[in-house]
C-alpha cells in the first residue's frame, strides 16, 4: 500500500463529519427517552389497575346475576 495524497483524501472522506455527529443522540436526548419510557410504564400500570378493577366488577355482576337467576328458577311457577 502506497501512502499517497489520494489515499489520505480517501481515508479522510470516511471520517464522520460535523453534520454526522449532530445526528447522534445526546445526553439530553437519552434523558428524554428515559423520561418517556418511565411515563409509558406509569400509563401501562394505570391501565392494568383499571382493567383489573373492571374485570373484578364484571365478575361480581355475573355472580350476582347468577344468584338472581338461580333464585328465580327455584320459585314455584
Amino acid at each position: 500500500m502506497e501512502l499517497t495524497k489520494e489515499y489520505f483524501d480517501q481515508q479522510l472522506g470516511r471520517f464522520a463529519t460535523r453534520d454526522d455527529l449532530l445526528e447522534l443522540a445526546t445526553k439530553n436526548d437519552l434523558g428524554a427517552v428515559r423520561s418517556d419510557i418511565a411515563e409509558v410504564k406509569r400509563l401501562v400500570q394505570t391501565i392494568y389497575e383499571r382493567e383489573d378493577q373492571d374485570t373484578r366488577a364484571v365478575m361480581r355482576d355475573v355472580a350476582d346475576l347468577h344468584r338472581r337467576v338461580a333464585a328465580l328458577e327455584k320459585r314455584p311457577s
